[in-house]
């Protein structure tokens, strides 16, 4: 059973749900991560919920991104699509969606890389940009050493190293309510 940190609001005890992002560009392996993410937070008891942020419509089918999220143990995922343009959280999930989601543990982000969350930035093999790299990033997924260049002060991971990336999400996600 998990440790839950619960605040007290009058008589309803109400549990701090803490949010973080797996952000990058199309094709270095986001979803792959978020899966593995919470695969292994559900395997050590966390309940976790997700949303996906995307260009692209959704779809009902196997495959999809959305889909991928549910089969690894989210409880709840949501699509925010192509029309999407607010630039908070909250703006984006609405309030019916932020009391449902508040009943988890975690919250895992893909996506919404120019929100201001806790993160890990996938560049997959392509080559790191530093000036790309959005601010409140706490660590490079890589599928090469090719992330690791001179002055870059993040560590770098290979995405199968999913204990030490779990261990940055249990440390660096923050509470729902300091998120703008």
């Amino acid at each position: 059973m998990t440790k839950r940190n619960y605040l007290m609001r009058g008589d309803v005890e109400e549990f701090k749900m803490r949010v973080f992002a797996i952000s990058g560009y199309s094709g270095t392996g986001k979803t792959t991560l978020v899966e593995k993410i919470v695969k292994s937070l559900v395997a050590s008891g966390h309940t976790v919920a997700t949303v996906k942020s995307s260009k692209h419509k959704a779809g009902p089918d196997q495959g999809t991104d959305t889909w991928r999220h549910l089969q690894a143990g989210s409880s709840m995922t949501i699509f925010l699509g192509p029309t999407t343009e607010q630039l908070s959280l909250k703006d984006l999930i609405g309030p019916d969606d932020l009391t449902e989601l508040s009943k988890y543990d975690y919250l895992i982000v893909e996506g919404l890389k120019s929100i201001d969350i806790p993160r890990i930035w996938c560049v997959g093999d392509a080559e790191l940009i530093h000036d790309e790299i959005p601010f409140n990033t706490w660590g490079i997924v890589a599928w090469s050493d090719r992330a690791a260049l001179p002055g870059l002060d993040l560590p770098v991971f290979h995405p199968d190293e999913i204990e030490k990336l779990i261990e940055i999400v249990k440390k660096r996600s923050v509470e729902i309510s300091e998120i703008e």
